[in-house]
């Protein structure tokens, strides 16, 4: 079954009609200490500075001040929702992307989907809540992150979240598997290419990763930005699940196994390609077929009528589908610009075939 949210989900605080208003970062960071000031003991502010302290972190007192005050799941997800204008750095093409960690987001304001997590992660860590960070996949649709907290009395599942989306904010901690938490998201996971509400996107989701163990916590006390976690958290050692019709479970995520199997390969100058000739039995021709019969100008962003058939057919045959393959290729341009190696992706796996040209 799919386990519906009962509650009103707001989203991200709304952006004004002229914009985010622009203030001084060390100003904003002022602010959010001034309101926050007072919101826990001064006790508890100390042991909190305290464990900042032991993990080899160090803050500034008004960022101290704001992190102390978050000391739930539930707080940390009112602060995205009230106080944290959403980052769209895809606005416009000559837009540079962002991926600023929690020091940063405290000065901007501002925060999109993964600055969110990062931002959700680093503070309930702090609070010694043990999060970990869930992706949920989608088809031909942006992906998004959940960081994920057991509730230790009740052994319940919640969620923090950053979205411009309403409906993809975080959750209260009252599931009873991680499971049913990711599928709470299904019905309001609705295509952003034709932002038609029956036009649902998501697929499946991975296993939680452990932020921690995988990159440490200096990130954490860190100014620089998380390119390294965006790029490379989710590798061939994070195992994915299908929520329902998947071809088998558990599943890498769609780029990792395309790289593992051949599917996307690097031409002699290093660009990413699809290679049609190394699809499994059966899907090379669906590919063909289903690039006949789509017409991006006559269906619209989404395949329709018979170019729907033949991509159900060559999901089934490889768990993607030919528009998520090719994106999957152009995504891996700016992840090997930004100089990283196709074997960071397969880590754990076998990192030969992927990377020949």
């Amino acid at each position: 079954m799919l386990y519906k949210t009962r509650h009103r989900i707001p989203m991200s605080k709304p952006i004004p009609p002229g914009g985010i208003p622009r203030v001084p970062p060390e100003a904003r960071l002022r602010d959010f200490a001034r309101r926050f000031r007072g919101a826990v003991s001064a006790a508890a502010r100390e042991a909190f500075a305290a464990r900042c302290g032991a993990l080899g972190l160090r803050f500034d007192d008004e960022e101290i001040e704001v992190f102390a005050a978050l000391a739930t799941p539930a707080r940390v997800q009112e602060f995205l929702d009230t106080e944290l204008y959403y980052n769209d750095d895809h606005a416009s093409v000559d837009q540079e992307e962002t991926a600023a960690p929690p020091r940063l987001v405290l000065r901007t304001g501002a925060a999109h989907c993964f600055e969110g997590a990062m931002f959700a992660y680093a503070v309930n860590h702090l609070h010694g809540r043990e999060p970990r960070l869930v992706m949920l996949e989608a088809s031909q649709d942006a992906d998004h992150n959940l960081v994920v907290c057991r509730d230790p009395a009740t052994g319940l599942y919640g969620a923090n979240a950053q979205s411009r989306y309403p409906g993809l904010v975080g959750r209260p901690a009252e599931y009873p598997t991680v499971r049913a938490l990711a599928e709470s998201y299904v019905p309001f996971y609705y295509s952003d290419r034709t932002l038609d509400p029956a036009d649902l996107t998501l697929v499946g989701y991975s296993e939680p990763v452990d932020l921690a163990a995988k990159f440490g916590t200096g990130w954490i006390g860190s100014k620089d930005p998380l390119w390294d976690i965006y790029y490379t958290y989710i590798d061939g050692g994070v195992p994915f699940q299908y929520f329902a019709g998947g071809p088998g479970d558990p599943h890498l995520y769609p780029l990792v196994r395309a790289l593992e199997e051949g599917w996307i390969r690097l031409d002699a100058a290093g660009e990413p390609f699809v290679s049609p000739d190394d699809l499994p039995p059966g899907a090379r021709e669906a590919r063909e077929a289903f690039f006949k019969a789509y017409d991006p100008e006559r269906d619209g962003p989404r395949p329709r009528g018979r170019a729907k058939e033949t991509e159900k057919e060559f999901f089934r045959l490889t768990g993607t589908t030919p528009i998520d393959l090719e994106d999957n290729a152009f995504d891996l341009q700016f992840f090997l610009a930004a100089g990283y190696r196709v074997d960071r992706l397969l880590k754990g796996r076998s990192a030969t075939r992927g990377a020949r040209s």
